[in-house]
C-alpha cells in the first residue's frame, strides 16, 4: 500500500541567476521574496566546476561532482569516435548513457513517488520520470523524446508545444519559453498532481550572455520569472496542494561581465596541431569551451610523444593573453574533476581557465586568437570560488524554518537535502544535507516515509 506523505516537493532552477541580485536588492520580486520570509534563504550556494548548466544541474540532482556523475561539462570531446560530445541540448547521450549516480528523482520514484520534470538538463528519456519534456533546442528532440501522453495532453489543451523548439533557440523569444514552462507545470498540477516535480527556467541566463550583467533587460527577466513561479504557486494554492508542498528555489551559476574572447583551435591551427577538416584523423589538439574554462584533448597514441605535446601545450596556454590558470591531471581532483583512469573516454588532458573578462570560442575560423567578443556580453563557466558565481538558494514549505538565514551551502548539498524530505537517503556522494532549515516541530526524514509532524 502506498504510504501517506505529509509534503509534496517543487524544485525551481533560475538559470543564471547570481546572488548579487538578491543582496544587492535593485530588482523587485515580490514571490521570491515571500518565499524567503516564509522560509530559509542561504547566503548563497556554491556552484561547481566548471559552473556550466549541465554539469551544475546533474550535480543538483546528485548530490556529486562530474567526476563521480559524469557529466563533465556542456561540451566535451567523446575519445571513443572521436567527437565534439555535447550534454548541451541532450543531442548526444541520454540520462542513463551519462549521468552515472542516482538522482533524488530516482529516489522518489523507487520510494512511488509520481515525478515530473520540464526543461530540466540531462533528463532525456530518463526512466523515472513519469511526465518529462526534457531540456532541447531542437524541435525534432522535443518531439521525439518528451513524454507521449503528456506531449499529447498539452497539444489538446491548445498550447504551443509545437514552438518549443524555436523559442528554446530564440533569446528574444525565451520569455515565451519560459511561460509555456509555466502553463505546462499549471496543467501537470491541475491534472496529475505530481510529488516532485522540477522546473527549469533559461530566460535570465539569456539575457545575460545577451546584454551583460545588472542591466534594463536582465532586470526585467528576473521579474518575469518571478511572475512565473507565482503563477505555479498559485495553481498549487488552488489544488490545494500549497501548504503540503516544500519548494526550493535555486540557480546554477551567477555572471561576468565579457570583453573578449579567446579561440585556442585558431592558436592550435596555427601550430600544426589542428586540422577543421580532418578532426578524427589529423588534429592532434583541440579545445571545446566551457564558457570562462576550456578543456584540452591530446590525441597521440605514443605516451612518450604524448606528454611531451602536452607540456607544449601548457607552455603556449599559460603564456596566451587573458589565461588566468592551466591545470594538469594531478591537479583535477581539486577541481571536481576525473584524474588518472577515471572517465577516461572524456576526461580532458588539460584544463584551463579564463581571467573574468574573456570568455572561450570553440571557433576556428580566422586569424586572431584572442578577439574582441561581439556574440556575448556576459559568461560564466569560471571557477565556482569567484564571487560573482556565487547561486541562490531558497526553501520554503510546511518543513522549512521561516524567516531563517544560513551561511553559504554548495550545489552538491541539494539531493541530501531533498532525499531527506523523501525519507531516504543517497550513498556514495559528495555533498551533504543542509543544515538548520527544518523546523524544530518536525522530525524530519525517518527514512522511511519522509518527514512527520510530531505536534
Amino acid at each position: 500500500m502506498r504510504a501517506q506523505r505529509e509534503n509534496n516537493i517543487v524544485i525551481v532552477s533560475i538559470d543564471g541567476m547570481a546572488q548579487f541580485y538578491l543582496d544587492e536588492g535593485k530588482v523587485d520580486l515580490p514571490n521570491i521574496q515571500a518565499l524567503i520570509e516564509k522560509g530559509t534563504v542561504a547566503k548563497g550556494m556554491k556552484s561547481i566546476f566548471p559552473t556550466a548548466t549541465w554539469a551544475i544541474h546533474t550535480s543538483l540532482v546528485t548530490g556529486c561532482y562530474p567526476k563521480k556523475h559524469g557529466v563533465l561539462g556542456n561540451w566535451v570531446i567523446d575519445r571513443t569516435v572521436p567527437r565534439v560530445g555535447e550534454h548541451f541540448g541532450d543531442k548526444t547521450w541520454t540520462k542513463e548513457e551519462s549521468v552515472l549516480k542516482k538522482t533524488f528523482y530516482d529516489v522518489a520514484k523507487e520510494k512511488d513517488w509520481t515525478t515530473a520534470s520540464i526543461c530540466w538538463p540531462k533528463t532525456k528519456l530518463a526512466p523515472t520520470i513519469d511526465h518529462n519534456i526534457p531540456e532541447f533546442y531542437e524541435q525534432e528532440l522535443f518531439e521525439l523524446f518528451s513524454s507521449e501522453q503528456l506531449w499529447k495532453e498539452l497539444k489538446a489543451k491548445q498550447l504551443p508545444v509545437e514552438n518549443y523548439g524555436v523559442w528554446s533557440k530564440d533569446h528574444s523569444r525565451g520569455h515565451m519559453q519560459d511561460a509555456l514552462t509555466t502553463d505546462i507545470a499549471k496543467h501537470l498540477i491541475e491534472e496529475h498532481q505530481p510529488n516532485l516535480m522540477m522546473l527549469h527556467y533559461l530566460l535570465p541566463d539569456s539575457y545575460q550572455h545577451d546584454y551583460g550583467t545588472r542591466s534594463k533587460e536582465v532586470y526585467w527577466s528576473l521579474q518575469f520569472i518571478d511572475e512565473q513561479i507565482g503563477k505555479v504557486i498559485d495553481a498549487l494554492k488552488e489544488k490545494g496542494l500549497w501548504d503540503r508542498t516544500n519548494m526550493f528555489v535555486v540557480s546554477d551559476h551567477g555572471f561576468v561581465d565579457t570583453s573578449w574572447s579567446f579561440y585556442p583551435n585558431i592558436l592550435f591551427y596555427q601550430k600544426g596541431w589542428f586540422d577543421p577538416s580532418d578532426f578524427r584523423t589529423k588534429t592532434k589538439v583541440a579545445a571545446v569551451s566551457n564558457g570562462g574554462s576550456g578543456y584540452v584533448y591530446v590525441k597521440e597514441t605514443d605516451e612518450v610523444k604524448k606528454q611531451k605535446l602536452i607540456k607544449e601545450v601548457h607552455a603556449l596556454l599559460a603564456a596566451t593573453e587573458h589565461v588566468k590558470a592551466v591545470y594538469e591531471l594531478e591537479q583535477f581532483g581539486v577541481l571536481g574533476l576525473p584524474v588518472e583512469n577515471e572517465l577516461d573516454d572524456h576526461r580532458p588532458d588539460l584544463v584551463f581557465e579564463m581571467e573574468k573578462d574573456c570568455f572561450i570560442h570553440y571557433g576556428f575560423e580566422g586569424e586572431e586568437v584572442i578577439q574582441k567578443q561581439a556574440k556575448f556580453k556576459g559568461m560564466h563557466g569560471y571557477s565556482p570560488d569567484l564571487e560573482e558565481m556565487k547561486a541562490v538558494f531558497i526553501a520554503s514549505g510546511p518543513a522549512i524554518k521561516e524567516g531563517h538565514v544560513i551561511e553559504e551551502v554548495r550545489a552538491i548539498d541539494l539531493a541530501p537535502t531533498i532525499t531527506r524530505l523523501i525519507g531516504e537517503k543517497l550513498h556514495d556522494i559528495d555533498g551533504t544535507e543542509v543544515e538548520g532549515i527544518w523546523k524544530e516541530e518536525l522530525t524530519v526524514g525517518d527514512y522511511n516515509n519522509g518527514y512527520v509532524k510530531t505536534k
